[in-house]
């Protein structure tokens, strides 16, 4: 995995550096950001993460997380998106995204959307990288950065995120490669995997439960699906932050091609996650509704009741369901 020259150079060139990710950002985008900051502040650089939202309770624990800030505190010279190439996206300051005018950096392995970008902004977008942690660790090599136990204890928190722990079909020999030399720098496997993985309070147990129990499948398609409410989180003192992995219980059912949880944040915003199995591209499913993601991961926000959200997504999840089944009768019938 080459990195650009053009990446090198304008990192080389620029002191004062600002760096984020997207909203409700989750490991990849959270251990990219502060393992890149790390090291560029071994270059002499003066670096800063903001996440606007805050950081997830679930990464606080990773090196330098305390110093995320929710605004900027200086005029950065560059703006770097990690695991984000859409600055509407980001997890900036209205105020901030809406009156950038500096050069930025986009470091992403999400499959690139069709669009323009900005004179001001050079891409480096990497769909085969499992994770954008990935892409940060060779970064890191070309620019000649020592790693760290801290450095690669961020590098794997990305990894392990985007690859379900290496359950995951984006899981390749460099990804174990790469996890493995992490290790050798002091990482803990098993405290990382708990923390970034299986790790939840009580009360988003009890928010679990209430998902399971309001379950669907139907199994003639290959469809699991779960809605938890804006009456959900309130009686259970939660928030949309503690369902991270919630959908892949949903996907964990035998028979399930595709899983898809609906949360109510509030009343006529429902965010949509959707997991699959097998060959359906969801990530299509979720840019009909202005979302995106990968082949086998994605999600989308909607400003619509809930009901309205459930009744249009699943509409569109059967139809490619269907379509899929019948594709694969016709071979089967090809074949007898």
């Amino acid at each position: 995995m080459k990195v650009p020259k053009e990446i090198l150079d304008i990192l080389l060139s620029s002191d004062k550096i600002l760096i984020a990710s997207h909203v409700s950002p989750e490991g990849d985008a959270i251990g990219s950001a502060l393992a890149l900051t790390l090291g560029l502040e071994k270059l002499g650089k003066v670096v800063e993460v903001v996440c606007h939202n805050g950081v997830p309770k679930r990464y606080e624990f990773l090196p330098k997380a305390e110093k995320v800030k929710i605004e900027p505190s200086f005029e950065p010279k560059l703006l770097i998106l990690v695991d984000c190439a859409e600055l509407n996206r980001a997890d900036l300051p209205k105020e901030f995204r809406q009156n950038a005018n500096l050069p930025m950096l986009v470091i992403d392995h999400h499959p690139k959307k069709h669009g323009r970008k900005s004179e001001n902004q050079i891409e480096w977008v990497n769909p085969n990288a499992a994770a954008t942690a990935e892409m940060i660790y060779e970064l890191l090599k070309a620019l000649k950065i020592p790693m760290t136990v801290e450095i690669a204890t961020c590098l794997y928190a990305g990894i392990i995120s985007d690859t379900g722990v290496f359950h995951f079909r984006n899981t390749k020999p460099r990804t174990l490669r790469l996890a493995a030399l992490l290790l050798g720098y002091g990482v803990d496997p098993q405290d990382l995997a708990y923390r970034v993985w299986e790790v939840r309070s009580f009360e988003a147990t009890k928010l679990l439960a209430r998902m399971l129990k309001r379950a669907k499948f139907e199994p003639e398609i290959g469809l699991s699906w779960s809605v938890l409410t804006e009456k959900d989180f309130a009686q259970t003192a939660t928030t949309d932050e503690d369902t991270e992995n919630f959908v892949n219980f949903l996907r964990a059912v035998d028979g399930a091609k595709v899983a898809v949880l609906f949360r109510e944040v509030k009343r006529n915003f429902v965010k949509v996650s959707l997991r699959s199995k097998e060959d359906v591209d969801v990530a299509a499913i979720a840019r009909q509704f202005g979302g995106g993601g990968h082949q086998a991961a994605a999600g989308c926000k909607l400003n619509l009741a809930l009901h309205a959200v459930v009744k249009q997504v699943l509409s569109e999840v059967r139809k490619t369901l269907k379509n899929l089944n019948s594709r694969k009768g016709d071979v089967d019938g090809d074949k007898s």
